[in-house]
């Protein structure tokens, strides 16, 4: 099955400029070779790693002959601050909601430097989850907050999570070692959709579209700004 972010991208990217926030991690994962495939008209990647992840970045480009990537090193929060603000008509973002703290933050931030569209991807919670720990029902309207879980809460969401990722999900799947609003490794919030398609249109966005993937952990939205 196709990756519905990059179907979402290639709806609108061709002849305009494009800008992949937080895409270095993996590597592979990536979106710049997606939305030069489907006729970008400028390439940039945004992210606040070190040269670690760039290096590898930057042998993936020279190895499928991708043109100049415009490649800014920072915090997209911070970068949005700036006057004047690094603007794309279209922005891909994709896995980076659920790691923040204070995830409105990261759409005003988005808001701010998208002049068209945003394709916009976090991990969700589904309304009913289920594990062998038990059965947990989530309000539609609801985020999980990760820190505040407890008892019988964490143990299904922790057993459901560790089917799809082992123990990667600091905070959920084992113990953060500490709760500080500077640190991003954690998983800190788990939105529904219904969520998560609000906090979208609160900081300026429609939504035009929408999809799981990821066996329905994930939910990509096809976002417009609003005029």
């Amino acid at each position: 099955m196709s990756d519905p972010r990059d179907q979402y991208i290639g709806k609108v990217v061709k002849g305009k400029s494009f800008a992949d926030v937080g895409g270095l991690w993996g590597t592979v994962n990536e979106k710049v070779s997606v939305a030069h495939r489907y006729g970008a008209s400028s390439l940039a990647m945004i992210d606040i790693s070190g040269p670690e992840l760039w290096a590898p970045f930057e042998e993936r480009r020279q190895a499928l002959g991708l043109p100049e990537v415009r490649c800014i090193r920072g915090d997209v929060i911070a970068l949005a601050e700036t006057s004047p603000g690094p603007k794309f008509d279209v922005v891909h973002c994709s896995g980076l909601l659920y790691h923040m703290p204070n995830p409105m933050q990261l759409l005003v931030a988005l808001r701010k430097m998208t002049s068209e569209y945003l394709v916009f991807t976090s991990a969700v919670s589904s309304t009913v989850v289920k594990s062998d720990q038990g059965v947990l029902e989530v309000p539609r309207a609801a985020a999980l907050f990760v820190p505040a879980l407890q008892g019988k809460e964490r143990e299904i969401l922790s057993s459901y999570w560790q089917r799809f990722v082992g123990n990667g999900a600091i905070g959920l799947t084992h113990a953060a070692a500490s709760w500080n609003p500077d640190d991003f490794a954690p998983w800190w919030w788990l939105p529904t959709v219904e969520a998560l398609r609000a906090m979208c249109e609160v900081t300026g966005f429609h939504c035009k579209d929408g999809a799981h993937f990821w066996n329905n952990n994930a939910y990509v939205l096809l976002l417009s700004v609003r005029g």
